[in-house]
């Protein structure tokens, strides 16, 4: 292992300065699975923050009594100009989560939101509350979204329309020019919001991605983490990309300020393409081991280009859940409309290694 992913080191330097008690052991038991547990239910990246986040969120932790200023025009600037964009079209949020949220709420105002019956939902129940309508709309016959069903249901009712691509949970990934189309279509009657929550771990990010309609003054919202590739899904950051109009239109929305720790570890770590390159690496090479062990015992999954495979086990998966909890692996439940479905989140190699000993064992048990 590369000196840049030795936690060894970096914990030995933090440790001798004020922010230490920050990572002393008995926090650090409040955090990550509990003990003896090995954690594959909710998408997360076991290989992150980076040596060069970690080190970054330690120096702005130190400076904790200061509101964070610039940094977060430094993060959004880094993000911008990577993407070809200004600062007006960026929108920052405590994790993508809460754009989405604002999002939401905001075009929620408008009309009805249109999306798939079966998709990332943790923002879909703050959106009812608000009082928003949403419309679900079948998936296809084969797990996919599909997308003319709904241009179909898109009307003058409706404000905006949601997408995840890759989808979670099936992890099944959009064609990049079928979508584009889709989004122009569509966004002559609404506004198109899509989740790229996983882009960078697609077979063709660039092609994957709508960022490009944005360029454009599409009609068009993207939104992205530093939750997964990045692995801090416990530190909070998320942004937007979309026109001008639309962004501040999400920024209105937004509530919270994220947090100055995570936006220096974000911001430390968007160019990290070192780390990038290893996380990819370790999570693609996971994702074909959880397909290996799903497929040597008889079950086929979905074509997912997350950090997770989806897959019918021919069961109850909520019931498979308790089985496999109680040998001490945690993954998800079943979604609605789909209980024989089961959804195994990326952990570290040496975890998917046991997690193939003991699906095999619980499954054919």
């Amino acid at each position: 292992m590369s000196k840049q992913f030795s936690r060894r080191d970096m914990m030995r330097g933090i440790a001798s300065g004020a922010v230490s008690l920050a990572f002393a052991p008995t926090i650090f038991a409040q955090h990550g699975p509990p003990p003896g547990k090995i954690a594959l239910r909710f998408n997360e990246n076991p290989y992150g923050p980076s040596a060069s986040a970690l080190k970054a969120a330690a120096d702005a932790t130190a400076m904790g009594a200061y509101y964070p200023t610039s940094i977060s025009n430094d993060l959004l600037g880094a993000i911008a100009e990577k993407n070809g964009l200004a600062l007006d079209n960026m929108v920052l949020s405590s994790g993508s989560n809460e754009a989405l949220q604002a999002a939401f709420v905001a075009w929620g105002k408008q009309g009805k939101i249109v999306l798939p019956e079966l998709t990332y939902s943790d923002h879909l129940d703050y959106a009812r509350r608000m009082g928003v309508e949403l419309v679900s709309v079948p998936l296809g016959k084969d797990m996919s979204i599909d997308l003319d069903r709904i241009a179909a249901a898109v009307d003058d009712s409706v404000s905006l329309v949601y997408i995840c691509n890759p989808n979670n949970p099936t992890g099944m990934t959009l064609d990049g020019d079928k979508l584009r189309d889709f989004c122009r279509t569509v966004g002559r009657k609404a506004v198109v919001l899509i989740d790229e929550a996983y882009n960078e771990l697609t077979d063709r990010p660039d092609y994957t991605s709508m960022v490009d309609l944005v360029r454009e003054d599409e009609n068009v919202v993207v939104m992205r983490t530093f939750s997964k590739i990045f692995g801090m899904a416990g530190m909070r950051v998320g942004y937007g990309m979309a026109r001008p109009d639309l962004a501040n239109t999400i920024a209105g929305y937004v509530m919270a300020w994220p947090n100055g720790a995570g936006m220096a570890a974000a911001y430390a770590s968007y160019s990290d393409d070192e780390f990038i390159g290893f996380s990819r690496a370790k999570i693609l090479k996971g994702r074909e081991m959880v397909n290996e062990t799903f497929r040597k015992n008889g079950i086929e999954p979905l074509p997912s280009q997350g950090n997770f495979v989806y897959a019918d086990i021919g069961r109850n998966a909520t019931e498979f859940q308790k089985l496999m909890n109680a040998r001490n692996i945690l993954i998800r439940g079943s979604f609605e409309r789909y209980p024989n479905y089961s959804r195994v989140s990326m952990g570290k190699l040496e975890d998917l290694e046991v997690f193939d000993r003991v699906f095999t064992e619980v499954y054919n048990a």
